[in-house]
Parts: C-alpha cells; sequence; structure tokens
C-alpha cells in the first residue's frame, strides 16, 4: 500500500524545545531518519514517497523502497529557508501531484474526510530519542509489518505475506451487536471458479499476496504462489480462499500485466451472494445432477443481476437510496433527475439479459419514474406491482 510521508519545514518549527533544547524541526527531522530506519529493518517492501513542505511542496523521492536513499535526501536543518505553510493545502498539494505512475487529485475530498473523521492519528511523545526510536518501531510494526500466514490448498503447504496488514473487521447487526473478524493464520484454498459468477463482485479490502520465504524454492521446484499465479494469469479464473470461520475472500492476478497475485475480502458470511450459495456447500461443477436445479432456485428465491459479461447486484437498501435521490429532486423541482435515472435504468435492462422477475423489477422502477406529472409522482416509490394494478383498474 503506498504511502507519502510528509516533512513539515516550515518557519513556525524553528520555536526551540526546552525539553531537549533543539528547534522543532531539528527533532522532526531526527525522528523522520529514525522512522525510515525502522522502516527498512521491519518492512522492506513498502513504497514510500518522501514530500516536504512549507509555502510550496517538493518531492524528495518518488514511491521507491530504497529508505537509504531517502535517509540521504532529507535536508539539514541549516540548509532549509523558512516560509510560513498550511498542513491540508500542502495535503492537496501533495496528492495532487503526477507521480510516476500514481495521480492522487480525484481522491483528494475521500482522504480529507477520512484523515478528519475516521483516519488513525498517531500522536507520539519525542522527549527522549531511545523511547522515541522504541515508539516510532512499535508503530511500523502494528501499521506497516507485513501479515505471515500459511497458506494450505489440498495437500500442499507455504508461507505467505500479506500487504498491508489485514485490521479486524468490527459489523453492527440490524440488532446492534458488533461481531468482529479477524484473519486466521492458516488460509485456506477451497476451490476454484471462473469469472461467469465472480466478475465484479463487491469486496471490502485486498491485499497484496506474497512469498514469504524466496528460500523455501529451488530452481526445480518453485514456490506454490508461482504455480498458483501461473494456473490464474492465463485463465479468468479466481481461487476461492477462506481467511477465517464465515469469511472468504478470492485471489486473482491484478496490475497491468496481471504479475502479481491480490486477496480480495467479500462481506462475512458463509453466502455473501445469493447467487452462489454457500461456501460451505460448494463441490466440483459435474459432481452432482441437481447442481443446475440448486442455482436455479437460489435465482429464483433471491434473483442475481448476473450476466454473461459482468455481475450487477441489488444492495438492500436500494429502494431507500432512491428514495432520498427522488425526495430531493421532487424538493428543488428537478424533474430532468428523474429522465435520467429512467433512461439508465432502461438502458441497463435493454443491454443484458434477465429473467422476468428481475425486468418486472425494472419495469416497476421506470413507471414512477416516467410519470411526466408532478401531481402523479409520490414522494416514496410505491410498493412493488402497486403502479400496474393502479394502471390496470383505470382501464
Amino acid at each position: 500500500m503506498p504511502s507519502i510521508i510528509l516533512v513539515d519545514i516550515s518557519k513556525k518549527l524553528e520555536a526551540i524545545s526546552e525539553a531537549r533544547n533543539l528547534t522543532h524541526r531539528q527533532i522532526l527531522l531526527h525522528e523522520a531518519r529514525n522512522f525510515l530506519k525502522a522502516m527498512h529493518d521491519i518492512d522492506n517492501k513498502e513504497e514510500i514517497a518522501l514530500v516536504t513542505f512549507g509555502k510550496r511542496v517538493t518531492i524528495l523521492s518518488d514511491f521507491s523502497t530504497d529508505f537509504e536513499a531517502m535517509i540521504s535526501k532529507l535536508p539539514n536543518d541549516e540548509e532549509i529557508v523558512g516560509e510560513n505553510g498550511n498542513f491540508f493545502s500542502a495535503v492537496y498539494q501533495a496528492i495532487s501531484i503526477d507521480f510516476d505512475d500514481y495521480i492522487f487529485e480525484c481522491f483528494y475530498d475521500e482522504f480529507v474526510s477520512a484523515f478528519q473523521i475516521n483516519g488513525v492519528v498517531h500522536h507520539i511523545s519525542l522527549a527522549e530519542s531511545e523511547i522515541g526510536v522504541g515508539i516510532l518501531k512499535k508503530l511500523v510494526e502494528i501499521e506497516f509489518r507485513p501479515f505471515c500466514a500459511i497458506m494450505t490448498c489440498g495437500t500442499i503447504n507455504c508461507n505467505v505475506l500479506l500487504i498491508p496488514p489485514p485490521q479486524p473487521l468490527v459489523i453492527t447487526s440490524e440488532f446492534g451487536l458488533k461481531n468482529t473478524y479477524k484473519f486466521d493464520s492458516h488460509l485456506t484454498i477451497i476451490g476454484f471458479a471462473g469469472d461467469d459468477d465472480f466478475a465484479m463482485v463487491p469486496t471490502i479490502n485486498s491485499y497484496l499476496l506474497l512469498a514469504a520465504s524466496p528460500n523455501e524454492c529451488s530452481e526445480s521446484i518453485p514456490h506454490f504462489c508461482v504455480l498458483l499465479h501461473a494456473a490464474l494469469v492465463n485463465r479468468k479464473n479466481f481461487a476461492i480462499c477462506r481467511v477465517s470461520e464465515e469469511w472468504y475472500g478470492m485471489i486473482c492476478c491484478v496490475g497491468n500485466d496481471r504479475t502479481q497475485l491480490c486477496l480480495r475480502c467479500f462481506q462475512p458470511g458463509k453466502s455473501p451472494f445469493p447467487w452462489i450459495g454457500s461456501f460451505d456447500e460448494l463441490i466440483p461443477s459435474g459432481m452432482s445432477e441437481n447442481t443446475e436445479n440448486i442455482r436455479r432456485n437460489l435465482k429464483t428465491s433471491k434473483p442475481s443481476y448476473a450476466s454473461r459479461s459482468y455481475t450487477c447486484w441489488i444492495d438492500s437498501n436500494l429502494m431507500k437510496d432512491l428514495n432520498r435521490f427522488c425526495q430531493h429532486a421532487l424538493a428543488i423541482g428537478c424533474a430532468q433527475f428523474f429522465q435520467f435515472l429512467a433512461n439508465t435504468f432502461e438502458k441497463h435492462a435493454n443491454s443484458v439479459e434477465m429473467s422476468d422477475i428481475q425486468r418486472e423489477h425494472f419495469n416497476h422502477y421506470m413507471a414512477y419514474l416516467k410519470l411526466t406529472k408532478s401531481f402523479e409522482r409520490s414522494p416514496l416509490i410505491p410498493p412493488f406491482g402497486s403502479i400496474q394494478q393502479a394502471n390496470e383498474a383505470e382501464g
């Protein structure tokens, strides 16, 4: 996960710290070097860009894992010309700069929002250098140290690394109960599947999957990750992986050249997708004559919105979100919004193969959105089938 280190070298840091008889800028530069040294010792796979800011932003080092070069590029205090600056304007400049392969400008609002509300902020006291170094190393171990696990596929076991390290996932149920999910130290591949059912399925997080120890393999016996990559890269296949009890994900190839393995986690649960069924009950295709009947029944009771080219799913909050948008549009008199939504639904309905029940749902939404007179349109979308029943009664 690429990271950016922002070092404040502005004029306000020229004040002297009474505890250490040094300027705050000297302390900051010293601890920035300690942080990079800790990263070099603990996680030398993290790509980091080094940026200084005062009145303007300067990229000292593009995204790289060469921490020694970054340390050498950090300026000395006497070389800095003091300038006043602002942190958030520096953040905007830093993430909107076009690095070699990274463009962040479009994500600025999300970044600042996450930083102010949901971001994890670590406040570190740097009164004594030895304590500061220990705290920085502990911080790097928590936030950056790769997660070590054993991956099993049949009778094959191998050590793997996950980057960034997975954090516990807390999900609140409808009744306010909080369930915590954590990664097991054993990851199990339970099967393989094609992209007919798994194309564009929703995932909640992604991790880079690497071989933990290259020394495990020899020239004649490659690491299992190499074999797994070779099996997935040329075909649009996925490996279904169990990461903990009732939590699953898929391993696939990512990158421009599909050169890296990535583990993408689904929502926790045995059956995150109704059209797939429970992962505990999956069997190889062709082993049961009733497999197609089972899948057909699943799609009837909980219809999927899947086609051969891609997968579209209906979220449980879709009706609530549509009602919210329509209420706002009615409040400001934006009739064009309804026409835009109707065109979008109609275009999608004509572009994919849908079952009868799926098309009925789409027709229901479009019947409401195509009402031309505002007094005919209620603030909330009527229940399914009511519009058609009203039209039949009038006829």
